[in-house]
């Protein structure tokens, strides 16, 4: 789709989606009931909410479930009708649900069917809840009747998002219409997307990440997005969908760099693997890639047609960029937060410059206060949803601060280099950022997740690892050495944790770092 596409809000999308592309099925799932919905058949669904469900513009509408078809459509119909859409993690506790449906002021709360237990139990502790499940509201707008598309004023709320909550209690963030609209505009511009490209969904749709790339990318331009039900089941849909690109965060690319050169290993070809990665890099320096001739395996594995991965969602290694550009498969890193839609800066496939996060979106400008990466411009948020502290805290002169520590180069690609309220701030007067070590300890085979902190003012890492490879404590000190002689001196890991059981995630599988501060400083 040549030429650039402004989008006012995410209507837009809906309305564009239906005109160009009103019979292509979108959202592909095995969800028996609504295996996938067509760009007309959205549009439509989305005017009769408006016209048949008595949503009255303003009003908070919460949606729970798994990602798909379904899910996807109740989101668009609650925004298209100038409802607010509240989308809530899969998977929380009860107690957490009630919290943010109290804290969002949601009055109705659209359900997937494997969610009935809890969405009973919350009508019952909040007065006045209105619930329904999401394939009944989907009969409902399918039946025939009028459509009403009510005006959209750009500073409405759009949606209220509750951050992932890794450093602290999870926040519920105001997104507008024009928020959205803005960030739609920047990326559909800038992503390397085609009515060719086949996705596959992996990160749930409660993530702005996910919305905002792979869903609204494949309304855009017309693609396939199949749907993917589990972690278990990633790898037998990639050779069953080959997808051509990949939205994932961070802990995606350590597994299956990780699987990769396990398999190669019980194999037999860990060598020759690994001799190909040398030849193939070498070689691409002078522009020759055979990348495909020699990582055949490799690419049946993953579909045999993986162009891309599009990675968010925390920092990268350097060297684990490497590893794919070498087989052939181009990782586009970005930096993103909920509170800017999320997107703030990208590489692109002709400005990709490893090790940094890319150049700052058009929709918004950067800029480094005091060592933090701070943002402004239409697609930011206006604010956390009555939350005066918080508000106090991170939008201020005009700047909302991330949290973030970063640095840009003469070239404009902005580099994040950790969170500040991870720091690790030893007697010594060093700072340490806890990112750097975590990212060599998932390198480790048998390192299943890892956590970096302070404790007694000693660098400790808490490990959670196969005891197949590390019966004990013992063994593990022998991988965090080899760590640590990668590593400054001052930087070094001091004590190790072995975990028996895993880390408590947050619903995009990061730790929730935040308990673990708190623990430490007790």
């Amino acid at each position: 789709m040549a030429g650039r596409v402004v989008y006012e809000n995410l209507r837009d999308v809906v309305l564009r989606v239906a005109r160009l592309f009103p019979s292509t099925k979108f959202f592909i799932s095995g969800d028996k009931d609504c295996p996938y919905v067509t760009g007309e058949e959205l549009k439509t669904c989305c005017g009769h909410f408006g016209a048949q469900m008595h949503a009255e513009p303003g009003k908070h509408i919460a949606i729970l479930g798994p990602n798909g078809a379904a899910w996807i459509t109740a989101f668009f119909a609650a925004v298209c009708a100038g409802c607010t859409a509240v989308p809530l993690h899969l998977g929380c506790p009860d107690d957490e649900l009630e919290y943010c449906l109290k804290k969002s002021d949601s009055t109705m709360l659209v359900y997937d069917k494997s969610c009935e237990a809890s969405a009973q139990e919350l009508a019952k502790r909040i007065s006045g809840l209105e619930i329904i499940e999401t394939h009944e509201l989907l009969k409902k707008l399918h039946e025939p009747g009028a459509e009403l598309f009510p005006e959209l004023a750009p500073d409405d709320p759009a949606a209220l998002y509750f951050t992932s909550g890794t450093t602290s209690l999870s926040r519920c963030v105001i997104l507008t219409h024009r928020n959205m609209g803005s960030h739609c505009t920047a990326a559909m511009s800038a992503l390397p997307l085609s009515p060719d490209d086949a996705g596959l969904s992996i990160l749930p749709p409660s993530h702005t990440f996910e919305l905002m790339t792979n869903i609204v990318g494949a309304l855009h331009c017309g693609g396939t997005l199949y749907i993917n039900e589990s972690i278990r089941t990633v790898k037998r849909n990639l050779a069953k969908y080959s997808p051509t690109i990949l939205v994932v965060v961070p802990l995606v690319l350590q597994t299956l760099h990780k699987e990769i050169l396990n398999t190669a290993k019980k194999q037999g070809k860990l060598d020759k693997l690994q001799k190909g990665l040398k030849l193939s890099g070498f070689l691409q320096r002078f522009g020759i890639d055979i990348s495909h001739r020699l990582f055949k395996d490799v690419y049946s594995v993953l579909g045999g047609k993986l162009r891309y991965f599009l990675c968010g969602g925390a920092a990268l290694d350097r060297e684990l960029i490497e590893f794919y550009k070498r087989l052939g498969i181009t990782v586009i890193q970005g930096y993103g937060i909920t509170e800017c839609s999320p997107i703030v800066a990208a590489n692109l496939p002709e400005a990709n410059r490893f090790g940094s996060i890319g150049r700052t979106f058009p929709c918004c400008e950067t800029k480094i206060i005091d060592g933090e990466i701070c943002v402004r411009g239409d697609s930011v948020s206006p604010g956390y949803y009555k939350d005066d502290a918080a508000n106090a805290e991170a939008f201020r002169d005009g700047w909302f601060h991330t949290g973030d520590l970063g640095r840009v180069d003469k070239d404009g690609y902005l580099y994040f280099t950790g969170r500040r309220k991870n720091l690790i701030i030893l007697a010594n007067g060093e700072n340490v950022s806890p990112e750097e070590p975590e990212e060599r300890l998932y390198q480790i085979d048998g390192v299943v997740d890892a956590i970096v902190y302070e404790k007694n003012q000693t660098i400790t890492a808490e490990i959670y690892a196969d005891k197949g490879i590390f019966p004990n404590v013992s063994a593990l000190w022998t991988a965090v050495d080899s760590v640590n002689r990668s590593l400054a001196v001052y930087k070094r890991i001091g004590n190790v944790i072995m975990r028996d059981e895993p880390f408590e995630k947050t619903a995009t599988q990061k730790i929730k770092r935040y308990k673990f501060q708190e623990a430490a400083a007790q």
